[in-house]
């Protein structure tokens, strides 16, 4: 048998997740793309999306983006200076922790409101 030496067990049911956990699981999903790009073996490579842009001094400022809307990560604060690329991956690695721990949430609820009432506009 194919099988033999693993250990099966029955499908668990999955939960009815709430929005609040799919716009974080997007989110989160979003920055790994974000490391992947940053990574150092991808630094030559153009990718089409990145959130952070490279100044006349060659510094990167990186902004996290829920589609295409920087949120907001102190009052009136939408990017982050970083010193190089290593700067950016840290930036993003943290990132991704607060987006883990929910900091994010509510951001994105309003976030994704407006997005909805842009197509709802359409109708």
């Amino acid at each position: 048998m194919a099988f033999e030496g693993l250990k099966l067990v029955a499908t668990p049911k999955q939960d009815a997740s709430d929005p609040a956990s799919k716009r974080r699981q997007r989110l989160v999903m979003q920055i790994d793309h974000q490391l992947y790009m940053a990574e150092p073996e991808n630094q030559g490579r153009k990718f089409r999306g990145r959130w952070w842009t490279i100044d006349m001094g060659g510094k990167p400022t990186l902004a996290i983006k829920y589609g295409k809307i920087p949120l907001e990560l102190a009052k009136g604060k939408h990017a982050i200076a970083c010193s190089d690329m290593a700067g950016v991956v840290d930036a993003l690695q943290k990132a991704r922790e607060a987006a883990v721990d929910g900091t994010f949430d509510s951001q994105l609820a309003s976030v994704s409101e407006q997005v909805r009432a842009r197509f709802k506009k359409g109708r």
